[in-house]
């Protein structure tokens, strides 16, 4: 007889989002083929801004479960591609900056009411970047192939990735996680991470 299902960890489920968001830019970045399952699953959550559960914002937890892996990795210290960390500490640090800018804060929630909460368009989320992020003044410099990032459907994709690691750092740092966590608490949200991945 099976016991009872236990509670998903939401903030390592966060934190796993952050990580695959920045994981899939770098893929996109390169031209490198990105599991559509792994995407959608990051850009659903980012009109669920005003969900009233949790279970709202993380409706497949399976889905997150590449972006844990490679956390799990770097928190053990085994070098994974360098810009993936790098992504991932620019999105925690730009969700930071985002927490003082009300009037971006504002726009932005306005901007994710009019999306669709099912199937949001990449082009779409990716014009909401530009609307409300970018205007912060701290930019992430995504490298990768030139022939590649030239394409008008790969900057869309990588911003809508963007947008999506943004919502989850966001999500993270509401429910407790630090920067300094990362550095300081390695130990702890690598034995919490194992239970998402």
């Amino acid at each position: 007889m099976n016991g009872p299902a236990t509670t998903p960890d939401y903030a390592s489920l966060a934190l796993a989002g952050v990580v695959q968001a920045a994981a899939l830019v770098h893929r996109t970045a390169n031209g490198e083929g990105v599991d559509d399952q792994l995407r959608n699953a990051l850009l659903r959550t980012i009109p669920t801004h005003r969900a009233s559960d949790l279970a709202e914002v993380f409706a497949d937890p399976a889905a997150f479960r590449y972006g844990a892996g490679i956390a799990l990795e770097a928190l053990a210290g085994r070098a994974g591609a360098p810009e993936v960390l790098r992504y991932t500490l620019q999105l925690i640090e730009l969700a930071t900056l985002l927490k003082g800018v009300p009037q971006v804060i504002e726009k932005l929630g306005g901007l994710l009411d009019g999306l669709d909460r099912d199937a949001p368009v990449e082009a779409e989320l990716a014009r909401v970047y530009q609307q409300t992020i970018s205007t912060l003044g701290k930019r992430i410099q995504v490298t990768g192939n030139p022939q590649v990032l030239n394409r008008e459907e790969t900057a869309e994709r990588i911003r809508s990735l963007l947008l999506a690691g943004i919502r989850m750092a966001w999500l993270w740092q509401q429910l407790g996680g630090r920067r300094w966590h990362l550095i300081f608490r390695r130990r702890a949200l690598a034995i919490a991470m194992q239970r998402v991945a």
